[in-house]
């Protein structure tokens, strides 16, 4: 479980820093247009349409050419990280791949301004217990963005990013397994 966690925060901090250039001209694999050409960024619906398990090609047909960002085999396990800058300011979204495999993808920002404004409040976060199911913790957070996928070794978890109102506040809820399992906040008031 706690390298779940491990794996959702590499993922979302590799997807805040910026995102990866897209220096392929907008085509799709096979030299085909993708759904992001002409832009040559993923949107959040795109990002939406990823599921774990799929391959890289799957992944690309999707969102159309990503930056390799990371590469590397550790123990016979083949590992791999793309990039993909977003369509919103400041946005980005990533891939891990294991064996081929998606095994994790990460995003910020992609949810533009609806985003970014939530309804989180200190009252609302104070009263989210480590334990609680996913829907019973949403249910009492309000909005918040979905922002990590996980699925490894037969376990999942998720990462959500619930706003303030203002949008300067938010927390962040990590689920494993459909339970909460760590929270934490910043200018909530």
């Amino acid at each position: 479980m706690i390298v779940l966690v491990v794996i959702i925060v590499t993922v979302v901090s590799v997807g805040g820093s910026g995102g990866g250039k897209d220096e392929s001209g907008g085509s799709g694999p096979s030299g085909t247009s993708s759904a992001s050409a002409g832009k040559g960024r993923i949107t959040k619906e795109m990002y939406d349409r990823v599921r774990t398990g799929m391959t890289e090609r799957e992944v690309t047909a999707i969102t159309g050419p990503c930056e390799s960002s990371a590469e590397d085999e550790v123990a016979g396990v083949r590992g791999k990280v793309l990039t993909c800058q977003g369509a919103e300011t400041f946005s980005a979204a990533t891939f891990t791949f294991s064996n081929g495999r998606l095994a994790a993808k990460g995003q910020v920002g992609l949810g533009g301004d609806r985003a970014r404004k939530g309804s989180m409040t200190k009252e609302k976060y104070d009263r989210l217990r480590t334990g609680m199911t996913e829907k019973e913790a949403l249910a009492v957070a309000g909005a918040c963005e979905k922002n990590s996928d996980t699925d490894l070794a037969g376990s999942s978890a998720t990462g959500y990013t619930c706003t303030a109102a203002d949008g300067l506040g938010s927390a962040s809820l990590t689920f494993a397994d459909g339970k909460l399992v760590a929270k934490a906040q910043a200018g909530l008031e």
